[in-house]
């Protein structure tokens, strides 16, 4: 598996796994999204998306998820190790390229002024 790689095991992929994180993770707000992370004892960062409906068509949707995707391939060591990222995008997003994703999600991940969530 090498460095700039997403691997199935690097997938939130159970529901169970959804619902653990959104209940026990730490949740941060951006102004389109909004991240669960929660420690996991798999040594792995694992990235879950979760993309309403009322964000807009498929299309639109699964752009987003593209984005998101590529922002974590290109990004995991920005992650917290062993954790397990929720994204959800909230509706009404108006994100419309990759420069605008990776903007906003580095802002979280690289405040020096306290831990990272």
């Amino acid at each position: 598996m090498g460095e700039f790689s997403f691997a199935k095991s690097e997938r939130l992929l159970r529901p169970e796994d959804f619902s653990a994180v959104r209940k026990l993770g730490k949740k941060t707000h951006t102004k389109s999204f909004t991240l669960f992370v929660l420690h996991n004892k798999k040594g792995l960062r694992r990235l879950g998306l979760s993309v309403s409906a009322r964000v807009g068509n498929a299309v639109r949707r699964n752009r987003i998820k593209r984005l998101l995707r590529e922002f974590f391939r290109l990004n995991k060591t920005s992650f917290p190790e062993s954790s397990d990222i929720l994204i959800s995008v909230k509706s009404g997003t108006a994100v419309s390229g990759y420069e605008e994703v990776a903007e906003e999600l580095k802002n979280v991940f690289s405040r020096s002024d306290r831990r990272p969530l």
